[in-house]
């Protein structure tokens, strides 16, 4: 199964739009999360493009919840909302041509339900990683998530692989701690064409 993965896309239309144009060369569209510009005043505007995008496109797709796809009550409405059988969203585990998915929201996640997944997406990825890890005036600082390392470390989940993002220059795309391969692609916010990694699971 070939699995394309981006995130941080933050409402960029020109970056869904390349999405949508590869089609043919994947099987299966994983998003890592903050598909919204959470800084912009067009929340409403821009979860319901978001959400029709995703529930017209015809392929397989996993998504989950960013910092900035939450409102201003902290939820995830717009997304937890959409109930499609191509579609694997927060707290949902899914299973496409063999692979189970799982997708993990940005708030209120229990890693334990999703024990059992191949594939693990999560916004932000787990600390000590190369993945978490940015320059920040000339020292590395690392944003990841204490939570999900741990679970990692104690065998609460253990995936093949988590595709994350949050982090978005990071020092390493790819970097594996207790032989989970950690995948974070990064972002260009003015760039039509959105950072990607491609795997084959």
């Amino acid at each position: 199964m070939n699995i394309l993965i981006a995130g941080d896309l933050h409402f960029n239309k020109n970056q869904f739009q390349w999405l949508a144009d590869q089609k043919e060369y994947y099987d299966c569209l994983c998003l890592t999360g903050d598909l919204l510009d959470g800084d912009s005043d067009n929340f409403t505007h821009q979860s319901e493009w978001v959400a029709t995008w995703l529930k017209e496109f015809d392929k397989y797709l996993v998504i989950c919840s960013g910092n900035h796809d939450l409102d201003e009550f902290a939820e995830c409405d717009w997304l937890t909302q959409i109930n499609c059988k191509k579609i694997c969203r927060d707290n949902q585990i899914k299973t496409f041509n063999g692979i189970k998915f799982g997708s993990v929201p940005y708030l209120g996640a229990d890693l334990s339900y999703f024990s059992d997944c191949d594939v693990l997406l999560n916004h932000v990825p787990p600390m000590k990683t190369g993945v978490s890890q940015s320059n920040v005036d000339g020292s590395l600082k690392d944003w990841g998530d204490e939570g999900l390392y741990y679970a990692l470390k104690e065998r609460v989940i253990s995936p093949r692989y988590i595709l994350c993002g949050h982090v978005e220059n990071p020092s390493a795309n790819r970097d594996c701690i207790f032989g989970v391969e950690i995948i974070n692609p990064g972002a260009q916010h003015n760039s039509s064409t959105p950072n990607h990694e491609y795997i084959v699971v």
